[in-house]
């Protein structure tokens, strides 16, 4: 399970434990409105509620752009031409090639 799903489950039983604790009704005023006998638990999930979406559309624009760069990048590399390996170079024992141009490590002997 990973430590996300851990963490929203500890909230939630957190959230549960407050709204058995705190059963009380609030009166709430907003402008010209004004509602009466709220749950308390419906005032912190409407606050729950607002914060995410408010932090998700904040979000939106970077999402768009990393899209779209996404899409760039993918056609680019579809339109590239395939690159053949180099018949010539060696390849080391952890598979990593060193190039046509090289000529050994840094204790080469031949300086």
């Amino acid at each position: 399970m990973s430590w996300k799903v851990i963490i929203f489950f500890i909230l939630t039983v957190l959230l549960v434990i407050f709204t058995f604790q705190n059963p009380i009704l609030l009166d709430i005023k907003f402008f010209h409105w004004e509602l009466k006998e709220v749950p308390v638990i419906y005032v912190l999930l409407f606050g729950l509620i607002f914060g995410f979406l408010l932090s998700l559309m904040m979000q939106i624009p970077t999402i768009l752009r990393m899209r779209k760069e996404l899409r760039r990048v993918l056609h680019e590399l579809e339109n590239s031409e395939k690159i053949d390996p180099v018949k010539d170079e060696e390849v080391g024992s952890e598979g990593v090639s060193m190039g046509g141009d090289y000529k050994g490590g840094f204790f080469n002997e031949e300086s």
